[in-house]
């Protein structure tokens, strides 16, 4: 796959050197259409687009390669249509401004592959920002500023097959029910089939990400800065034949549930900062014994550095026909203590730390992050710096208190539920 976008980036690049290119941009009041016979490469520059119906722009590629540059787009009810049957279509764009309709529909079929880079985009009242949709084998890159819409979806995206979508955003962010609604089914390629999300922020007043993933082959790798919803931040779903990476850098901040998940999940999540969410950080579908997997196995890790406890836990099995919902619920206490959690710590010129389990091994490391369970004891060893000793170690972000120390003097702390453990020595200098 990726020795394939080589090819096609490669052709296109030598294209562009060798065919000529306007003296000066064109701008337009009515929709741009190209269409590239079969086998043939255009390169297609202009403008700002304005439109007061349909949309500002529309590339159909069968077998053929179009590259367009163009400048700010507005108005319509669809900004770009992107269509790619083999072949591939690659697009530079200003902004993407929609006033009542969608900001575009992507398509990629029959091994096609589609480039979008643009600058903000927004909309103010259409169904769903982007609508991407691909199979057999294509691929579908964007890059953008912000996503800024109000609308049912903001990013909606079906991938059927071998496909493969990369979407890299400052932020994405929906007034409506979802921000990103996303389906991969059928066969996939293994690790040559990539799903990659990247934002710095993701934000709904519904759901912030519905993931679906059926079928088998997917590998998909999530980064987020911080994740906030209204109803949900994340409902995942990835069944047997597929893996998913989640990492979140920042919070998890929902209105109601934080993450809805199945037990027997075949992903990994880490949030390095906290969970909250009133009714239930985490609601997990009871699926244990399915095909060997369970909650807290290797094929599924939920790693976060702090949960805020709700009247129910933090991982709650629902009762009851409704999934969605954890009014009548229990409190997963097997569940909860599987949870790993990350152990912050301050290192400086002054200090730093060595974190040790009561047998002497060092701490259980988790994607590069020392971690522990609920109930697990944690020795704290601090070596001063050169001119510094170490009169005590602190715990808290805001409100610090002193470690214990046991009877050989060792400073330790028990992980609590919920995590929470950020570590900080007290030196002073040696006199």
């Amino acid at each position: 796959m990726m020795k394939r976008v080589f090819l096609v980036m490669l052709v296109l690049c030598v294209t562009l050197a060798v065919l000529p290119v306007s003296a000066e941009k064109e701008n337009l009041t009515d929709r741009a259409v190209f269409k590239v016979p079969a086998g043939e490469v255009r390169l297609f520059e202009v403008g700002d687009i304005t439109v007061d119906h349909q949309g500002g722009i529309w590339a159909k590629s069968e077998n053929s390669h179009i590259v367009i540059s163009a400048g700010r787009l507005s108005g319509g009810d669809c900004d770009i249509g992107l269509d790619a049957y083999g072949g591939s279509v690659v697009t530079s764009i200003g902004d993407l401004v929609s006033v009542d309709g969608n900001i575009g529909q992507i398509r990629a079929y029959d091994r096609g592959f589609i480039r979008l880079t643009a600058g903000n985009c927004s909309t103010e009242n259409g169904s769903q920002g982007f609508l991407i949709k691909e199979e057999g084998a294509s691929e579908v890159g964007i890059r953008t500023g912000s996503i800024e819409l109000k609308g049912k979806y903001g990013i909606v995206a079906f991938l059927e097959g071998s496909s493969a979508l990369t979407l890299n955003s400052k932020k994405i962010k929906n007034d409506g029910q979802y921000g990103i609604f996303m389906q991969c089914t059928g066969k996939g390629d293994g690790n040559d089939t990539l799903v990659s999300l990247w934002a710095d922020e993701l934000e709904a007043t519904g759901t912030a990400m519905e993931f679906q993933q059926y079928g088998s082959g997917y590998y998909s790798d999530f980064v987020f800065g911080k994740v906030t919803a209204g109803d949900i931040a994340m409902r995942l779903s990835v069944d047997s034949g597929n893996m998913a990476d989640i990492l979140v850098k920042e919070d998890i901040t929902s209105g109601r549930i934080g993450i809805r998940t199945f037990t027997n999940n075949k992903m990994k999540l880490v949030v390095l900062g906290t969970i909250s969410a009133p009714e239930a950080p985490i609601l997990a579908i009871d699926m244990s014994g399915r095909d060997g997997r369970g909650f807290g196995s290797e094929t599924q890790v939920i790693q976060a550095w702090r949960i805020i406890p709700t009247a129910s836990g933090h991982v709650v099995l629902p009762e009851g026909r409704e999934k969605d919902h954890a009014e009548e619920s229990n409190a997963a206490e097997s569940m909860e203590k599987l949870i790993r959690y990350i152990i912050r710590t301050e290192d400086s010129d002054k200090a730093s730390f060595t974190l040790k389990k009561q047998n002497g091994e060092d701490v259980r490391s988790s994607f590069g992050y020392n971690v522990a369970c609920e109930g697990e004891r944690v020795l704290v060893e601090v070596q001063p710096a050169d001119g510094y000793k170490v009169t005590g170690v602190m715990n808290g972000e805001e409100e610090k208190v002193p470690l214990e120390q046991d009877e050989n003097g060792n400073w330790y702390f028990d992980m609590p539920r919920g995590g929470g453990i950020s570590l900080f020595a007290v030196t002073e200098p040696v006199t």
